[in-house]
């Protein structure tokens, strides 16, 4: 059955009875937010890897505890900021020095449970220096106050508000206070730049690949994504499910291919409030019923179901699904199903292809591989690239960084050189070039460019670790105690810096 026409986008406004307020994706210091953490069921073992970890709240804070089975590597890092509602689950930040990393481990509302973070069951020993960078944070935070040329470090305060802030879907509010203009109203744009607001923070797809010049922060409300930002997703029809997929996946539906502009994420969704726990159903079979006027009387399932389910469309033709990108959590299949199905999941070395059949260059697609880690198809696109735009940073780095993975130090080191005159602010050069020169015998060579990049993303310990050995071939074991001491610091779990640190301190005077 083809849908009818949806009506109109400004009817999101004038039906609120069963709606209470939105829990939003608020972010802030522990402690706060709309959720309470339990801690019945907060400790668990990462078996692969033979690490126990335990989630534990004092009067000093909320910590986390991880210790190796053999009692060889253990820790305890204070968490400080937690990011996400919780509807679903909660991340953490570890904090030194201002500098923001991620914790490996979240909370899970659902299940009321602790578990490893998404992602973070593929390391081999607890990760905690992955750094919070500012487009990591812009989605579940507003008014990021990043600190200058570091890549992961804020004032004290690291946003101003916990939250997706006015602006971000209406605009900046200095044109309104000074003249009075109206705030920008999204259901009234045309529809590429309306479905933009939405796709900032729900379409990651596979790669997200800036266009020259534009960052994080470059896209206003009223601007099409697509001039900020390519993004691309697989080719086939059937990726499977992700979190942040919800815009790709209705793209899917025949809903909206049969309806299409007409059909976009506020024909369903209030912004600004959400049903409360007892009306959803009717709110969101209203939604339904508005376009497939007669589904009440086609429904061929029988009576006493529907009536199980309380007359829910959703539950069997937007089913709550599990996801290829975590754990533990399950979300709401935007592709609109007749019937519920399994997720699939594409190929790994699928094509890619740009969202929404936007035009693509061909620098974009080499970094969209580049960036999917697929250096097969990259390679060859990358090089192209690199000829006819020699002063792309993007195109650069990440051909340098293949030449390298493949020992040919040739060809990455003029790429890392000209990168780091472009682009003084970048980190991924100058720890490159530094191990090349490394690997050649210039430790001293070395060293400048891993305390310029230490000095912009401390986190990087492996850098750290290899920065120490390159002191102690230069005779200087005092600073090579100083790096490796940080380096325990920030990753007690990591056993080359400590198992260095030993045996340095083992050849000190006493």
């Amino acid at each position: 059955m083809q849908p009818t026409a949806p009506r109109a986008p400004n009817a999101i406004a004038r039906s609120t009875k069963v709606t209470a307020a939105l829990p939003w994706p608020r972010s802030g210091p522990i402690g706060g937010g709309l959720i309470r953490e339990t801690f019945d069921n907060a400790a668990f073992t990462h078996s692969a890897i033979g690490f126990r970890y335990r989630i534990l709240r004092t009067g000093a804070g909320l910590f986390v505890d991880f210790q190796k089975v053999d009692g060889t590597l253990h820790g305890r890092k204070l968490l400080s900021w937690f990011v996400g509602s919780g509807a679903t689950a909660r991340s953490y930040i570890v904090a030194d020095n201002q500098y923001l990393f991620e914790a490996p481990v979240a909370y899970y509302t659902a299940s009321a449970k602790w578990a490893l973070a998404p992602a973070y069951d593929s390391y081999a020993y607890p990760f905690l220096t992955r750094a919070i960078q500012p487009g990591c944070l812009t989605c579940h935070a507003s008014f990021l106050q990043p600190i200058a040329p570091t890549q992961n470090r804020y004032d004290a305060q690291p946003f101003r508000e916990g939250g997706v802030a006015c602006e971000r879907c209406h605009g900046p509010g200095e044109r309104h206070i000074a003249s009075g203009a109206p705030m920008l109203n999204p259901a009234k744009l045309p529809p590429a730049q309306r479905d933009s607001i939405c796709a900032q923070c729900h379409l990651s797809g596979e790669a997200r690949v800036m266009q020259p010049g534009r960052d994080w922060q470059s896209f206003h409300p009223g601007e099409r994504l697509s001039d900020t930002m390519t993004i691309f997703v697989k080719a086939s029809r059937k990726p499977g499910m992700t979190v942040t997929g919800h815009v790709e996946k209705l793209a899917q539906s025949a809903c909206k291919q049969a309806s299409g502009d007409k059909l976009w994420c506020g024909t369903c969704h209030n912004p600004h409030a959400v049903p409360s726990a007892t009306g959803r159903a009717a709110w969101f079979r209203a939604k339904c019923l508005g376009c497939h006027a007669s589904a009440a009387a086609a429904c061929k399932e029988t009576q006493a179901a529907r009536l199980k389910k309380q007359d829910d469309c959703t539950a069997c033709h937007m089913p709550k699904s599990t996801v290829v990108d975590a754990s533990h959590v399950v979300y709401t299949d935007h592709s609109i199903p007749r019937r519920p199905r399994t997720q699939p999941t594409a190929a790994a070395g699928a094509d890619l292809v740009p969202f929404g059949g936007v035009a693509a260059a061909p620098r974009d697609l080499a970094l969209a591989y580049a960036i999917a880690r697929n250096q097969t198809k990259a390679l060859p696109l990358l090089e192209k690239a690199e000829e006819s735009s020699p002063n792309d940073v993007e195109v650069l780095l990440y051909l340098a960084e293949i030449y390298r993975n493949a020992n040919q130090y040739d060809s990455a080191v003029p790429l890392y050189q000209r990168a780091m005159r472009l682009d003084p602010t970048q980190v991924t050069a100058s720890a490159g070039l530094g191990a090349i020169l490394m690997e050649r015998g210039r430790a001293a060579e070395a060293i400048p460019l891993w305390e310029d990049a230490l000095a912009k993303s401390p986190g990087l310990v492996l850098v750290r670790t290899n920065l120490a050995m390159a002191y102690l071939r230069t005779g200087d074991a005092a600073a090579a105690e100083r790096h490796l001491v940080k380096a325990v610091e920030l990753s007690p779990a990591f056993a080359a810096p400590a198992d260095l640190l030993r045996r340095v301190r083992e050849q000190l005077p006493k």
